[in-house]
């Protein structure tokens, strides 16, 4: 049977469960290019982040969560993939600790290009890595992704309001941060 590639997660969800492997593809087609953003966003190496979110779809498959035929799945996949990027960042940060130990530290890397735009989302990049993380996933979460405040509460396990002074103290620390170094 084929589905409407509108149909509400839990509908797919539902049908695929009950053996109709194209509503899997529908959800595949509609989370995996946000969930790639989002773990690369978390993680350095784009490979790794593919590999995240096939993870996070393989997950969904062994272990389908209870959303309702109305329900929606966005949530729960963007918070088993932002789990997976964490396990591989702790892996990745103990891995890099052993290399140091083990070799000398590499140069400092190279000034991104002369131009003030680029200076500028140089600049914006390096103050969202310095964000308390919290802080930094609302507003990835908030601004790529467009989730609600509800929804997001639901990827980082906080309430709504919550979500709000997260991303409220997020893009204080930007602005101030970016107006000290003359960038706005």
């Amino acid at each position: 049977m084929s589905r409407p590639p509108d149909a509400p997660d839990g509908a797919l969800l539902e049908a695929f469960q009950s053996g109709e492997s194209e509503a899997f593809d529908l959800l595949v087609e509609r989370y995996q290019g946000r969930l790639l953003r989002f773990a690369r966003g978390l993680l350095a190496d784009g490979s790794v982040a593919e590999d995240v979110v096939q993870e996070s779809f393989l997950r969904l498959i062994r272990s389908t969560p209870v959303i309702g035929s109305d329900g929606v799945l966005g949530p729960w996949l963007f918070r088993v993939c932002r789990n997976l990027a964490y396990d591989n960042r702790k892996m990745e940060t103990r891995e890099m600790q052993r290399r140091e130990r083990a070799t000398a530290p590499e140069p400092p890397p190279t000034p991104v290009g002369n131009s003030e735009q680029a200076e500028t989302t140089a600049l914006l990049r390096q103050e969202m890595l310095r964000l308390p993380e919290r802080e930094r996933e609302a507003l990835r979460l908030k601004v790529h992704e467009g989730m609600s405040y509800a929804q997001i509460g639901a990827v980082l396990g906080v309430a709504p309001g919550t979500v709000g002074w997260l991303v409220h103290q997020a893009m204080n620390r930007l602005t101030d941060r970016l107006r000290a170094a003359q960038a706005i």
